[in-house]
Formats: structure tokens, C-alpha cells, sequence
């Protein structure tokens, strides 16, 4: 009896010191490849493999790093990649060896699968669902909610797959014999059972693949509840969710797990999506800057790279960019696709950012290593948006050789998207036909916001701007802008409201330099009172982004203009702008500067038989003898090519007094010349008020010459003027 439990105790001894010892391996292998030792730790694990050659978890432990270590993602195949056959055949074996000692654990189960998944046959690909299922059934019976939530993820991921390959069937996936032959888009009643993508069918078998889709909905649901925190199955809940367009859903899951992290980026971009297809802009903006901020440098630029949008020419351009233009590209990029500046949030940014989280929640495939906003559907899903209809097209059993799927987005009759995808892949690449012509489209037209959603509505306001010299290479400019105040009111059920009127101005890097507000209260009834806005301003030598904007928030509606504006260093002789009003006067004493006028602005649209005025300053005259500066002024008024009908006529009825009564007429230009004479200073103003007529509606141009009779010296400067009924 001694003996027998000598014996045993002995036993006992010997298998806990190998059991220690193959935990110092362990341990020594993990600090190996925490240290990026990759080959030191498979050989830690090769030695206790050889030490105990029944250890499921010495095997397992084995072939996780040789996966790791073999680019399984990478086979030659989808990313066009070779991964290490060596490690591949290792892994496999591992992993495979793992199971067999350890046949009652689901988490070597469910690796193994997903192991197989990476296989770029589908006979081995296969082998992974009964593995999912059968790691499923043994974590339900267990204790342990992370082998459970990932086997529940897993098997959501298999049910996923099929859903993919039914989704978007309809009855035209059968009666069109041609997928190519597009001539049914241009009925449009046949295309609009499908551009609703806003309904979401209650029943299953309301839509194509509604059986497959809501069985991995629940396996995905079941993860979260095991492990709330499991990312994967986070981003399959999402994916599920988006893919139906449950906007509502999606924004609750995702406050709901920021509550458990708020430093999750992934639930700050599902926050942002779900709240910008709602029309919460706001949310939106603050989900998505939160989102940027907690990203890793590597995803953060993933999603903001400009070269998602940009023609490919211009894509290499950027790339040759220091990091720190990049940003300021960036920035100017988006302040100039800001639809309103009027209002806080950037829309177009958003839409944006949306579209890229839903490329990468709907098109990743994760086995194969592909992020989605990298794939063909996601790069036409980025530039393009969300197409009004999706059509899949189940593989052709008469084509010979034909095992592809094919799914045809619609945007119009002249703009659809052919893809081809394998079945249970989730990979689908442009049919060659349609890549040769996406890469053309892509350098015509890069980008697209037509399917932006909700956006204000944006009018487009006239501007009109006048540059005079001002002191230290500075320059005063004049801004007259004409709001469309009637149109942005139309239909207001309202008999006063707010009009909020915007000028700003940027640097080319984007830096603010000059900003002006008005609120005012306008009358519904009368709103054209409030048409026509000005405002002074002066800004050092430089170029500069301006934009003019206008925002009436009861009904929504904004107006706006937006160009740049070059501000030279000069000196010397030379005049400044031409500035169009509907009149001027001085504002008292005699006038030295244009700013000693009263102006009421104009942006040289001037009414038939109505007059207007014109002022401009000349610098630098040479003082004469007398210690006057002496010049000829020209004023030349041609008609554009289609400009105006018949002979027209113009007089100077105003301004200068001793210039008011000339006139002249003709057929196609006319010109008014006359002699100044003036106190010689740096700088002479000079301003007319002009009567055309019954000059007909059309585009004209003005020319004003200036002849310095001192020196003989000229020098001119021309300005649009249109005339309309």
C-alpha cells in the first residue's frame, strides 16, 4: 500500500514539475515575441511541443504564432500577396493538433476556423462552419463568456456570408439575361421599387437573403451579450445594422457602449454615421472629432486621406507633400467643400467621414486582411456615395466557367458600377469593362455630392469686389454682394424672421483674418430691402479665400459665394479696380480717397433705363509745372460677343462736374474721353454717373484709360457690367 502511493505521489511530482516547466516556456516564449523575437518564441514553442507532444495548449500556443508569423491574410490571391507556405503548413498542423488533444475546448475550435478562412479554396474554407458550430455548442455548456462571445461572432459571420450572396436579389436579378445591357434604367418606374432604401421590412421574407441576414443578427447580438466589449462583434453589430440603414439602432448601440468606454473610437464613428443619415449635424461633427481623437496616427489617416476623393493625379501630387501641407491641404480642402459656413458644422466633411465608416463596416473582409474603404465598392461608395439602387445578379449556370456573382449599382443611365464577387468571399471587384471606365470617370469627376442627404439649401449670391492701394502694402477692397433674399423666404410661414449675413476671409492656409456677422430681422413681405449687403475691409498683401453667405434658419435655406482674391504688393503709376454702384456721392468736404464716398452697392447687374456709377482712383500722376497733375480719361463701353442688340448711347449725368454732359453712341462700343485736372497728390479719385439708355439687356464691358499728359504715360483697367430688363 506504501508502495502504491509512493508511486503516485511520485507521478504527481513529476507532471507538476513539467507542468511548471512548460509554463516557464510559456512565459518565455510570450516575452520573446513581446520583445518581436517572433523565431526565439516559436522555438521556446517547438520545445515544448517536443517535451509533451499531447499538450493541446503547447500546440495551440505554436500554431497562433506560426499564423501570425505567415501572413495568412496575404496568400496570393485577393491582395495579390505571398504569404510564408513553411509557416502556413505549420500553423495548420499546430492548430489542427490542438483540437485533437484538447477536443473540449471551443476556443481552439474557433481558431482553427478562422484559420481555415484565410484559405483561398473554398473546399477548405468549408471546413470552418462545423468547426464554429461545434465550438457554439460547447461554449453555451462552459463558463466562459469571451470563448462563447467569439464562437457566437464566428458563426454570426458564417450565416453573414450567405446573406451576403442573397442580398439585393429582386426580379429583375432573373428576367435581365444581360447584366451589361443597362437599357432598363432609363424607365425609370422600373428602378423606383428599388431606390426607397429608407424602408426597413419587418418581416424576413420581405427582402432577399432576410432569413440569413437576421439569424446573424442574432448570433452577433448573443456575442455583445456574452462580451459587450468584444470589437469584432461590435463591428458586426454595426455592420448589420448599417447595411439595413437602422440608423436609430445604430446611434443607441453606440451611446450605449461609449457609456462602458468613451474612449472607443469605432462607437464615436458609428455615432457619427448613424447621427449624420438622421440629419443631426451637430452630433455628427462632435462624434466625429471625438472619434479622430482616439484613433491610432495609422486608422486616423485611413479615414481622413484626401486621396479617397481626389483625381490620382493629384493623389501622387499630395503624397509628395510634407506632413504639415498635407494638414493644411486638408483643411483647405474641406473650409472650401463647407456647403454653409454660416453654420457650425461642415456637412460636407461629415458626409464624407460617413461614407468612409460605412465602407469600412460594410465592405472589410477580415480573413483576407482587407480593409473595406480599400476595396473597388468602397472606393465608388467613398466618391460617389450611397447608389439609389442595388441589383445582384446569382452566377450564370449557362455562362461555362461563370461561379460569380454579379452586383450592378445604379446612379443614372449614364453612371452604373458592374462588380463580381466569389460566393462566400464578400469580395467583389469591378468587372474589367467598368474598371477601365471608373479610372477615366475618376479623373473627371473624382467626387460627387449629390447623394449627400440632407443638406442646406444653398443659393448662389452675387458678389462684386473693388481693390484700392492703401498704406504698407496693404489694400482696401469694397465687397458688394446682392442676397437673394426673396427666394431664401419663399413659402416661410412666417411674417418676420432672422437673415444672418457672413463675410469671411482666409488665408491660403486656411487662418482667418477677417470676419464679419450681421443679424438682422427682416420683413417676409418686403425682403427685398434687404438684398444688397456691403462691407469695407483691408488686408496686407497676399492671396486669400473669401466666402459671402447668408442664412434665413427658420426655413433652413442659405445663399452663399465663394472665390479668391489676390492682393499684390504695388507702387507706382496704376489704377485701382473699377467700382460699379447703383450710386455715389461723397460723404462730405471734397473727396480725397474712395472711402470718403457714400455708396449704395452694386454688383454691375444695372436695370434698363436705369443709371449707375462708376469710381476708381489713379496713383502716382507726375505733378506738372503748374503743380496740377493733367490726364485724359477714356471711358469705353463694348458689348460682348451676344451681348445686346441695335445702336445704344451713354451720357455722363453726374459726378464730376465738369465731365457731366458728354456723350456719345454707336453700334458696338462707344467712348467718353475727357480732360482732368487736379491738385497733384499720390493718389486722384475721380467718379461718374452714367446713363445708357434704352442700351438693350445683354454683357458689356467697361474700359477706363488713363493718359498722364506730363509724361505721356497710360494705363487702363476693364470691368464686366450686365444689363438686364
Amino acid at each position: 500500500m506504501r508502495c502504491a502511493i509512493l508511486v503516485l505521489l511520485l507521478a504527481a511530482g513529476s507532471l507538476a514539475a513539467q507542468t511548471d516547466s512548460q509554463e516557464k516556456r510559456f512565459a518565455s516564449a510570450d516575452s520573446l515575441a513581446s520583445e518581436g523575437d517572433s523565431v526565439g518564441a516559436l522555438q521556446m514553442l517547438d520545445a515544448a511541443v517536443r517535451a509533451n507532444a499531447s499538450d493541446g495548449e503547447a500546440w495551440h500556443r505554436r500554431g497562433v504564432l506560426a499564423w501570425r508569423m505567415s501572413g495568412a491574410e496575404k496568400r496570393t490571391g485577393f491582395m495579390k500577396r505571398n504569404a510564408n507556405e513553411a509557416l502556413l503548413n505549420l500553423a495548420d498542423s499546430s492548430l489542427r493538433l490542438a483540437t485533437h488533444y484538447a477536443p473540449g475546448s471551443p476556443g481552439y475550435l474557433v481558431d482553427l476556423g478562422r484559420f481555415d478562412l484565410t484559405s483561398n479554396s473554398a473546399a477548405v474554407r468549408g471546413r470552418a462552419k462545423p468547426l464554429f458550430e461545434e465550438a457554439l455548442k460547447v461554449a453555451r455548456k462552459g463558463k466562459d463568456p469571451l470563448v462563447l462571445s467569439h464562437a457566437a461572432d464566428e458563426m454570426g459571420m458564417t450565416w453573414w456570408r450567405k446573406y451576403e450572396d442573397m442580398a439585393d436579389r429582386n426580379i429583375y436579378s432573373t428576367i435581365i439575361s444581360n447584366v451589361k445591357d443597362r437599357t432598363f434604367t432609363k424607365d425609370p418606374r422600373s428602378i423606383a421599387y428599388f431606390v426607397d432604401r429608407q424602408t426597413i421590412r419587418a418581416a424576413a421574407q420581405d427582402w432577399s437573403g432576410g432569413l440569413e441576414y437576421l439569424k446573424a443578427y442574432e448570433l452577433f447580438t448573443e456575442a455583445l451579450k456574452a462580451q459587450p466589449g468584444n470589437p469584432a462583434a461590435l463591428k458586426h453589430v454595426y455592420r448589420a445594422l448599417v447595411d439595413r440603414q437602422r440608423w436609430v439602432e445604430l446611434q443607441h448601440l453606440a451611446r450605449v457602449r461609449l457609456i462602458d468606454d468613451p474612449a472607443d473610437g469605432w462607437a464615436w464613428l458609428s455615432l457619427g454615421l448613424g447621427s449624420h443619415r438622421l440629419g443631426d449635424e451637430h452630433q455628427a461633427s462632435l462624434a466625429f472629432d471625438s472619434a479622430l481623437a482616439y484613433l491610432s496616427p495609422g486608422e486616423r489617416a485611413r479615414f481622413t486621406s484626401l486621396s479617397r476623393i481626389v483625381t490620382p493625379k493629384d493623389s501622387v501630387s499630395r503624397n509628395r507633400l510634407p506632413s504639415s501641407e498635407l494638414e493644411n491641404d486638408e483643411r483647405m480642402y474641406w473650409l472650401m467643400a463647407d456647403p454653409l459656413w454660416a453654420t457650425q458644422e461642415n456637412e460636407g466633411r461629415n458626409e464624407f467621414l460617413s461614407r468612409v465608416v460605412f465602407a469600412e463596416l460594410r465592405f472589410t473582409v477580415e480573413e483576407f486582411g482587407i480593409h473595406g474603404v480599400d476595396t473597388d465598392r468602397g472606393d465608388v461608395y467613398v466618391r460617389y456615395g450611397p447608389p439609389p439602387a442595388v441589383i445582384s445578379f446569382p452566377p450564370d449556370a449557362l455562362r461555362q466557367g461563370e461561379h460569380r456573382i454579379r452586383i450592378l449599382w445604379w446612379y443614372s443611365t449614364d453612371e452604373t458600377f458592374l462588380f463580381r464577387q466569389l460566393p462566400t468571399y464578400g469580395v467583389a471587384t469591378l468587372d474589367p469593362d467598368d474598371a477601365r471606365e471608373t479610372s477615366k470617370l475618376r479623373d473627371t469627376v473624382p467626387v460627387a455630392w449629390t447623394n449627400a442627404g440632407a443638406k442646406p439649401l444653398a443659393d448662389t449670391i452675387n458678389v462684386s469686389l473693388a481693390r484700392f492701394r492703401a498704406r504698407n502694402d496693404s489694400s482696401d477692397i469694397f465687397f458688394a454682394a446682392e442676397l437673394p433674399v426673396k427666394h431664401m423666404v419663399q413659402d416661410v410661414d412666417l411674417a418676420r424672421g432672422a437673415l444672418d449675413v457672413n463675410l469671411e476671409a482666409f488665408t491660403w492656409r486656411a487662418k482667418p483674418v477677417y470676419t464679419s456677422t450681421l443679424h438682422e430681422t427682416i420683413d417676409f413681405a418686403h425682403p427685398e430691402v434687404r438684398q444688397m449687403q456691403s462691407w469695407r475691409l483691408r488686408l496686407q498683401a497676399g492671396t486669400f479665400l473669401y466666402r459671402v453667405e447668408a442664412l434665413q434658419p427658420d426655413a433652413g435655406r442659405g445663399a452663399r459665394s465663394a472665390s479668391r482674391v489676390e492682393l499684390l504688393p504695388s507702387g507706382g503709376f496704376g489704377l485701382s479696380d473699377i467700382l460699379v454702384a447703383d450710386s455715389i456721392s461723397p460723404s462730405g468736404g471734397a473727396p480725397e480717397r474712395w472711402s470718403d464716398f457714400n455708396i449704395a452697392p452694386s454688383v454691375g447687374r444695372v436695370h434698363r433705363g436705369k443709371s449707375f456709377a462708376m469710381l476708381w482712383e489713379t496713383y502716382d500722376l507726375q505733378k506738372a509745372p503748374n503743380g496740377n497733375s493733367n490726364y485724359d480719361v477714356t471711358i469705353t463701353l463694348r458689348r460682348e460677343r451676344g451681348g445686346g442688340l441695335g445702336a445704344f448711347a451713354a451720357k455722363i449725368i453726374g459726378g464730376v462736374k465738369s465731365v457731366v454732359g458728354i456723350s456719345s453712341s454707336g453700334s458696338d462700343h462707344i467712348s467718353l474721353t475727357f480732360p482732368r485736372q487736379a491738385p497733384a497728390r499720390a493718389v486722384a479719385v475721380d467718379y461718374v454717373t452714367l446713363d445708357l439708355g434704352d442700351a438693350s439687356p445683354g454683357n458689356y464691358l467697361i474700359d477706363i484709360e488713363v493718359m498722364d499728359k506730363t509724361n505721356n504715360r497710360h494705363v487702363s483697367r476693364e470691368r464686366p457690367l450686365t444689363i438686364v430688363e
